[in-house]
């Protein structure tokens, strides 16, 4: 495969790929960087880790000096967008280059992980409902209502259609329906 090949390839996957030598010189890029920093593979070359991160480079800071150490680095992070819209939710991975004991420097993938934690997200304020309806209720036990956690007396159906995002629907099961019209089930229920 050639070089303009694999160029090709690298330049086409989204998350942003590139390689940082010891003295967080960068030394490739994808074209990933374009999107995420508004900043071209080729106009990066050379320029520091610290130029390219700007105000977010001291929180990265203990990461890349452990990838430095020859310690794999991974941890999440949001990245600012370079057009003034919401920030990125990233997962990065730093990946030191090791050769003869010696760390020449360190890949990175930092991948997009924002649709990930929006669901996280909703999944978090779903739980937080469903927990709202689980533990101790407090229940008469002559009609059913049940005590909120204002000391107010309501009903089950209210409680449950306030306190969760179900729809209640009414019927009547077949023991109800035996013991309070007896005259049907005698005949069938016609």
């Amino acid at each position: 495969m050639s070089i303009d090949a694999i160029r090709l390839v690298v330049d086409a996957v989204p998350a942003m790929l590139a390689y940082w030598d010891s003295s967080q010189r960068c030394v490739f890029a994808n074209r990933a960087y374009l999107r995420w920093f508004g900043i071209t593979p080729d106009a990066l070359i050379g320029k520091t880790m610290k130029d390219l991160l700007g105000p977010i480079y001291p929180l990265n800071l203990p990461y890349i000096e452990g990838a430095l150490r020859g310690e794999r680095q991974e941890f999440e992070r949001e990245i600012p967008d370079p057009l003034g819209g919401p920030p990125r939710h990233s997962l990065a991975v730093y990946i030191p280059n090791i050769e003869n004991g010696k760390v020449l420097g360190f890949s990175v993938l930092v991948s997009e992980i924002t649709a990930q934690k929006k669901t996280e997200a909703a999944l978090r304020d779903a739980l937080a409902q469903v927990k709202t309806l689980s533990g101790l209720l407090p229940v008469c036990a002559w009609c059913r209502r049940i005590r909120d956690d204002k000391g107010y007396w309501t009903s089950l159906e209210r409680y449950v259609v306030e306190h969760s995002d179900a729809t209640l629907s009414h019927g009547i099961c077949e023991t109800c329906a035996a013991e309070r019209f007896p005259d049907d089930s005698e005949r069938g229920g016609d």
